[in-house]
């Protein structure tokens, strides 16, 4: 269900490189997203799930130094080969952690296949995001290492207790 094939652009590599330097983690894959929140750019990188630590430094401070270098926000994410477990990485990297009740993989009959994330219905805006950026960078990541073609958020009731 991985991609095997990520292509990763010079930039990108830079990045990578750079954060390398300053943290010694061991990045994944790196992504410029476009924020509608102040209309600048947010940096991804992704992290072996075990060098996060190591990655965002003691009080943040690889994390900090890397941003002040920059001029950009930083969003550090473990990795997991695992879709269920990257997709609750990644939106617990919000401020308020999104508890995921559900997660689905449905195929449709021309092979198309959809993740169905269900969500509380109280962490639906959260889920998606101001004009949509939350569900726009799960579908990112998601897409770009995950063997599947969409991603939508659910808030049905699925009679899961939190």
């Amino acid at each position: 269900m991985l991609k095997k094939n990520i292509k990763i652009d010079r930039d990108s590599m830079e990045l990578i490189s750079l954060f390398n330097n300053i943290s010694g983690a061991i990045i994944k894959d790196c992504l410029v997203f476009k924020s509608p929140e102040n209309y600048g750019e947010i940096i991804i990188f992704l992290v072996k799930k075990q060098d996060v630590g190591k990655a965002i430094g003691k009080n943040g401070e690889h994390v900090k130094d890397l941003m002040s270098k920059l001029q950009k926000k930083i969003d550090v994410i473990p990795f997991s080969e695992k879709l269920e477990e990257f997709i609750q990485f990644i939106l617990n990297t919000t401020k308020n952690s999104i508890k995921v009740q559900n997660i689905e993989i449905k195929s449709s009959k021309n092979q198309k296949k959809t993740v169905i994330i269900t969500v509380r219905p109280q962490d639906r805006g959260k889920a998606i995001g101001k004009d949509g950026s939350m569900i726009r960078k799960i579908k990112e990541l998601v897409l770009r290492h995950f063997d599947v073609d969409n991603v939508i958020i659910n808030t049905k009731n699925t009679g899961t207790v939190n």
